[in-house]
């Protein structure tokens, strides 16, 4: 064997040594990496854009493996079946997800069951005035609306319903008007009676703004008058400076009197 045989020899074996180690240092890496991230635990990922309260079908989701490190029961979910406190309901969407999202707990709740009769609606209400963070599931509440003058008509703050139990509140989302403001608001859905869903919708379609007024636990009591406008203002208003204007007589009384006695004296 010539000195250049040797050499190509000797490059060889240097060469098989090299790969050798390289193979055992990825091997390595890999295994280090699985004991850190343990087994993969299987979650439901969705394929297609779904709208607030809209069906979750099986072939809208597909299987995706998770590492266990990062795998909480409590808030993945791997099974549809998993969110449904009833066999047979059909889960639904709690808000707008995204297509690749991996479903959670609280992107998923069971479709409400609606007894003969009823009808679920859901309205959009100011997340910072009509909710404040203090309505959620089975919150009792009157639904208040107001509405512009118009014309010849009086503006007015109406109730609209009044002790009507919230279904379900979704996640804060954005909305913009026609002058380009934008405003968080929340998806509030409720079960109501076909008049009263009637009624709701046509506030939510003509008013200024929708309010939720929170009832206390212990009983809504007696809720009042079931509108107020401005002509009841302007009445409260003149009332009030009547009021005061008799008070300044009054005293105009009394210092006559306090007059008369001077004379006497």
């Amino acid at each position: 064997m010539n000195p250049r045989q040797r050499r190509g020899l000797l490059l060889m074996i240097v060469a098989g040594i090299g790969a050798v180690a390289v193979f055992l240092t990825v091997v390595s890496y890999v295994n280090s990496i699985n004991r850190e991230l343990g087994t993969y635990r299987t979650t439901l990922r969705l394929t297609e854009d779904v709208a607030p309260y809209q069906p979750i079908t099986e072939e809208m989701v597909e299987e995706h493996q998770v590492p266990a490190r990062f795998f909480d029961e409590d808030i993945f979910i791997s099974n549809l079946e998993e969110v449904l406190d009833q066999p047979g309901r059909q889960p639904v969407s709690s808000t707008y997800i995204s297509e690749g999202s991996l479903l959670q707990n609280s992107m998923v709740i069971p479709a409400p069951e609606l007894e003969a009769g009823e009808r679920e609606i859901a309205i959009m209400v100011n997340a910072e005035t009509g909710v404040a963070g203090k309505v959620s599931r089975q919150s009792r509440v009157d639904i208040y609306a107001t509405f512009p003058s118009d014309g010849d008509a009086d503006s007015c703050a109406t109730r609209v319903l009044t002790d009507v139990e919230v279904l379900e509140v979704g996640q804060v989302g954005q909305s913009t008007d026609e002058s380009g403001t934008t405003s968080a608001v929340v998806p509030v859905t409720f079960r109501l009676n076909p008049q009263d869903t009637l009624q709701l919708t046509y506030a939510e379609a003509f008013s200024g703004s929708l309010r939720l007024g929170l009832i206390s636990p212990e009983g809504s009591g007696d809720p009042g008058d079931i509108q107020f406008c401005s002509s009841d203002q302007a009445e409260l208003e003149e009332d009030s400076g009547g009021q005061g204007g008799g008070g300044q007589n009054g005293g105009g009384q009394g210092g006559g009197g306090q007059d008369g006695a001077n004379g006497q004296d």
